[in-house]
């Protein structure tokens, strides 16, 4: 599983490392909105986890470029924020985000969260499928 994380903190990047670490994923950081938009338009993930205030481009912005035109329009995001109120909500809606959690709540809720999110597709052998397929 491959893993965007963009968030501005250190403290909060590490955190959310040792979450993720335990999902054997390749996780890619990026402290900066315009970074972490830069990197999900030339490479695919199987989930984005970004804060919603960010350096240079929001969470907000990287969102919505990202469902309109990117190589990850149907990948979930996950939201973090330092409370969720009633505009994060609205906002995440209708950005159609997977999920929305305050910074207190990293631990086991976004560890069950990724887990409904991403579903790990077991290895396809390549090989079989392309003898199957020969023309004689």
């Amino acid at each position: 599983m491959k893993v965007l994380v963009v968030h501005r903190q250190k403290e909060v990047i590490e955190k959310l490392k040792s979450v993720l670490q335990n999902n054997e994923s390749i996780i890619r950081f990026s402290d900066s909105g315009l970074d972490g938009l830069l990197a999900a338009r030339i490479e695919t993930f199987d989930l984005i986890i970004c804060s919603t205030d960010l350096p240079v481009i929001t969470g907000f912005e990287l969102v919505r470029s990202l469902k309109t035109n990117s190589v990850n329009k149907n990948t979930p995001v996950i939201f973090l924020a330092d409370q969720i109120d009633e505009k994060v909500e609205h906002l995440g809606h209708a950005l159609g985000v997977a999920g929305m959690f305050a910074m207190q709540d990293i631990g086991d809720r976004l560890t069950q969260l990724v887990a409904e999110q991403v579903k790990v597709l077991p290895n396809t052998k390549w090989e079989d499928l392309l003898s199957s397929h020969r023309l004689n």
